[in-house]
């Protein structure tokens, strides 16, 4: 148990700079997700579909 310790003591820095990378890359993620639902059902981004285009919010 002491050792543990010791090497989260020691390496606290290699140990949040990639888990916070990695939390800021899921919030980015999650951010992009909501707001793919709303693109053209807003106003200011509505545009005429063509025929053959798919909507982007699935």
């Amino acid at each position: 148990m002491v050792n543990f310790l010791q090497l989260v003591r020691d390496h606290w820095v290699h140990i949040l700079v990639p888990s916070g990378f990695l939390f800021g890359c899921y919030l980015d993620k999650k951010s992009d997700e909501k707001l793919t639902a709303f693109r053209n059902k807003s106003m200011l981004f509505r545009r005429e579909l063509r025929p053959d285009e798919e909507v982007t919010w699935k």
